[in-house]
């Protein structure tokens, strides 16, 4: 079916950079090495486990008015079952999340009813994934099967997300573009846990006057540094020399190094790299209460906001058909991510029932609670201060 289409490079970026040189530090960087950074790591959790945790919601617009669809089909994919594999929503988009910030892409098949209707996503591993493109332009995929076999699949038929692409067909990661770096970080951890590994403090010389006429005690001594003094677990333990031998260390310490300094550094490189504050990667150095509470609000407005808006139209292009589109809208719920301590709430709830926003029951519903007979009822006082406003005015 696809067969005069052009194919695009391989989509397996790991694999060509574990074949390729190394990072100038001298470490491998992918997707599998770079999560040994803890820093990485974290800024990969925190933003997956953000996304996975929103209910995903369908509203009906007509005019400027918007229904809450709760029975549509893709609320149940996306927050219920999006498969009959047994994988729950939250998994579901926690692995499309992580492929899409480790890889670049994540890729999802998508079935269909007897009707038209998505009925199935089935999460496709970046590896078994081939673009199909003709002069930058999408037409398709080719999947490897379990069996050993290909498929090939229209564009109509995978769910795509990239992250930072160029061409608008294939996403890069931030650890492809920022491999270097992170590469830098990897050095740094291997060269301390080397240190420990050696005995905490870089090697030294052993000075004497007298000179060794027997091998066998050359020997001796290198047996016993390497056997009774070697590793943490010998740290502190005391060193019987002979033959006049004195210990002169050569090197500096780990902190007159400023190896710690460096280590922490690559924190806020990683942060960075994720446009995250080294908070959420649980840096607390400068945090205060202020500026934790800030750096939330901005964590949804310039880190959350634009992953998903690119997960929302991904979803709005790929599950609803053109009939549908025009009036059905998509939209991740990012009401608990903006959720303020009680005192803050209920300042918020008292504002929007008195201006006739909300009514009791809705904020009640907003908090869980069953709500009151009377409850539907929104507030007029906006209209009597309105009127008092113009009756002092004249």
């Amino acid at each position: 079916m696809f067969s005069f289409f052009k194919r695009s490079r391989p989509n397996n970026h790991d694999l060509l950079l574990s074949l390729s040189a190394d990072t100038t530090s001298g470490q491998a960087v992918n997707s599998q090495t770079a999560q040994a950074l803890p820093a990485v790591h974290c800024a990969i959790s925190v933003l997956s486990e953000a996304v996975a945790s929103l209910p995903v919601h369908v509203y009906q617009q007509t005019n400027d008015v918007r229904t809450r669809a709760q029975n549509h089909h893709i609320e149940r994919l996306l927050n219920q079952a999006p498969n009959h594999n047994g994988m729950t929503a939250y998994d579901f988009k926690l692995a499309l999340i992580r492929s899409m910030l480790l890889r670049g892409n994540a890729y999802a098949r998508i079935e269909y009813d007897g009707t038209g209707k998505p009925n199935q996503l089935t999460l496709l591993h970046p590896d078994s994934v081939i673009i199909r493109k003709d002069n930058q332009r999408l037409l398709g995929y080719q999947i490897a099967l379990e069996t050993g076999k290909f498929a090939n699949l229209l564009k109509e038929e995978v769910l795509h997300l990239k992250y930072h692409t160029d061409d608008g067909i294939e996403g890069k990661s931030p650890i492809q573009i920022c491999r270097e770096a992170i590469g830098l970080g990897l050095a740094q951890q291997e060269h301390g846990a080397r240190l420990f590994k050696n005995g905490v403090k870089p090697s030294g010389v052993f000075e004497t006057d007298s000179m060794f006429k027997d091998e066998n005690s050359i020997k001796r001594l290198k047996d016993s540094l390497s056997d009774a003094h070697s590793g943490t677990s010998n740290t502190g333990k005391i060193l019987l020399l002979e033959q006049g031998l004195k210990f002169k260390p050569i090197s500096l310490s780990n902190q007159d190094a400023e190896w710690l300094a460096a280590r922490n550094f690559s924190v806020v490189d990683v942060a960075r790299m994720f446009k995250l504050s080294p908070i959420f990667l649980q840096d607390y150095t400068n945090s205060t209460y202020a500026n934790f509470t800030e750096a939330s609000r901005a964590f949804l407005g310039q880190t959350l906001r634009p992953l998903l808006t690119n997960i929302q139209q991904e979803f709005s292009n790929k599950l609803l058909s053109d009939r549908y589109r025009t009036n059905t809208i998509i939209e991740f719920n990012t009401a608990d991510l903006l959720r303020a301590n009680s005192t803050e709430r209920y300042e918020v709830y008292d504002a929007a029932i008195r201006n006739g926003v909300m009514s009791p029951n809705e904020v009640r519903r907003s908090e869980n609670m069953p709500p009151r007979e009377g409850g539907d009822e929104f507030s007029q006082s906006w209209i009597q201060k309105g009127q008092s406003v113009q009756d002092g005015g004249s």
